[in-house]
């Protein structure tokens, strides 16, 4: 059979492709190395406990929010709580919310540091205008595109500006700045898109944080059935050897059992050192692949999977939990740079049972720990010697459980009856992201924006989706990677 569009990878942006193109008649399939689909947005279970392997909360989930509006495009419905209870604590002070989203957190910053108030206005004044022009790109006419750098000037200005740039034009202290600098990812201020920063506070979490009902696997599959219902196809247990071109256009996809599956059009939803070095070996030269060297990819993860017996304490714990130990913005990532993990590392408590309590036992609490860490840690976590890499992989769980026992819960080691992790080594063998990077790549100015690698590529027929291109990482930024992406191939097919 031949399909009108092959996909590699489950991903969230090959998922969200595979859904819009599915739902506007194509014939098309999506391969998957795995037993289930989502890459970074699966859930599973232990012992009677649903854990979500990375994910933590979702943005644009309100009514006409970025995500829920793509959702609502191909016919998916879920439920999702809103996340009003964080808890960010400082060196030295700490900010707790009953009330989600970005004005909230705006309005406690004020009253916490009256004396940066003016700062702050003008740091809430440049993220709308930059908000409103990212709003107005998605309805460009050619003509506007012509009068790009007038009308777009915010986007213009702040290209090559880090978000350390802005912090240190405003503000003074180092406590605004810190309260300004919990966001998902895995690069400091001085290394950070500014641009980056200021399109996720508006399109994503402006109107606070989401859960979804069941956990956030329920996502990925409610993408599959929507695909399955419209007769698009998807291979579990499935994975692509290479992609098969003819000159400078791509003709299909081969198996690692040897199958044949013929398509004009393929999308990797897989890493760009996949796609490059290995489905497209020995295949036609792509303006990509001479860069693949110059990216910067992400950081990965290190993350702990607790049940734990539930008690009034733990009961009144806020659903989310920022900890830092650290007071220089500066000194951890040059620490996991060098691949070691600090004693106290920043990490991020998520209790998802006190908003969806079908993911516990009764009585009990489904927790997650995560935190930053280096693919190179303890010589890549002795990962070729697997007693030595169940040894270093327990200890620094076990380091993170007494961190957390110390600062937030105490005689959590008591209360805990059953414990997993995952290693930056996990994340790459279930995944495929080179050393297990947590957002594909790292979101500087010099690879956000018109900087990232574009959805369609210079092979005629070859697109890509996920968090490796445009526009942006995170569940939203993946999901609207893949939107864009189809919306490319439509615009292609009808024109």
């Amino acid at each position: 059979m031949i399909y009108d569009v092959v996909i590699i990878g489950t991903g969230m942006g090959g998922l969200t492709a595979g859904a819009l193109l599915a739902k506007r008649g194509l014939k098309v399939l999506l391969l998957e190395k795995g037993s289930q689909p989502g890459g970074y947005v699966v859930s599973f279970r232990k012992e009677g406990f649903t854990f979500d392997a990375t994910g933590v909360f979702v943005g644009g989930c309100e009514p006409g929010g970025e995500f829920e509006a793509l959702l609502r495009e191909v016919d998916v419905h879920l439920e999702f709580k809103k996340i009003n209870t964080i808890r960010n604590i400082y060196p030295g002070f700490e900010i707790a919310l009953r009330s989600g989203g970005f004005n909230h957190y705006i309005e406690r910053l004020k009253a916490i540091f009256p004396e940066e108030k003016r700062g702050i206005e003008r740091y809430e004044r440049t993220i709308s205008r930059i908000g409103a022009e990212v709003k107005a790109l998605s309805g460009i006419t050619w003509y506007e595109k012509a009068l790009f750098p007038l009308l777009f000037r915010n986007l213009v200005r702040f290209s090559p500006t880090t978000h350390e740039a802005i912090l240190n034009s405003l503000f003074k202290g180092n406590e605004i700045k810190m309260a300004l600098s919990s966001l998902p990812v895995t690069v400091p201020p001085s290394q950070l898109s500014f641009l980056f920063v200021a399109t996720l506070l508006n399109k994503v979490i402006s109107e606070g944080a989401y859960y979804p009902r069941g956990g956030m696997g329920v996502i990925s599959k409610a993408l599959a059935g929507s695909i399955e219902r419209r007769g698009g196809g998807i291979r579990y247990r499935t994975e692509a050897a290479r992609i098969l071109t003819r000159g400078n256009k791509v003709t299909g996809v081969v198996t690692t059992e040897g199958e044949v599956i013929e398509a004009p059009t393929v999308i990797s939803n897989v890493s760009l050192p996949q796609t490059f070095q290995r489905l497209l070996s020995g295949g036609p030269p792509s303006s990509l692949a001479r860069r693949l060297n110059r990216f910067e990819y992400s950081l990965s993860n290190f993350i702990v999977y607790l049940g734990v017996r539930g008690d009034a304490e733990l009961n009144s714990l806020p659903f989310f939990t920022y900890l830092r130990s650290i007071s220089d913005l500066e000194e951890e990532y040059r620490m996991l740079r060098k691949g070691e993990i600090p004693e106290n590392p920043t990490l991020i408590m998520v209790v998802p049972s006190l908003i969806d309590p079908s993911l516990a036992p009764e009585g009990t609490h489904a927790v997650k720990l995560l935190s930053i860490a280096p693919y190179g840690y303890r010589n890549e976590w002795n990962k070729t010697d697997r007693r030595s890499y169940q040894a270093v992989k327990e200890e620094v769980a076990q380091r993170l459980i007494t961190h957390v026992e110390s600062r937030l819960i105490p005689g959590l080691k008591r209360k805990i009856l059953f414990h997993g992790a995952a290693t930056p080594v996990t994340l790459e063998r279930y995944t495929g992201n080179e050393q297990g990077a947590m957002y594909g790549l790292a979101t500087t100015p010099r690879q956000f924006g018109r900087h990232r690698p574009p959805n369609r590529t210079s092979i005629k027929g070859l697109y890509l989706a996920g968090h490796y291109t445009r526009p942006a990482h995170g569940i939203v930024g993946a999901a609207t990677s893949g939107s864009f992406t189809a919306r490319t191939i439509l615009s292609k097919r009808n024109g």
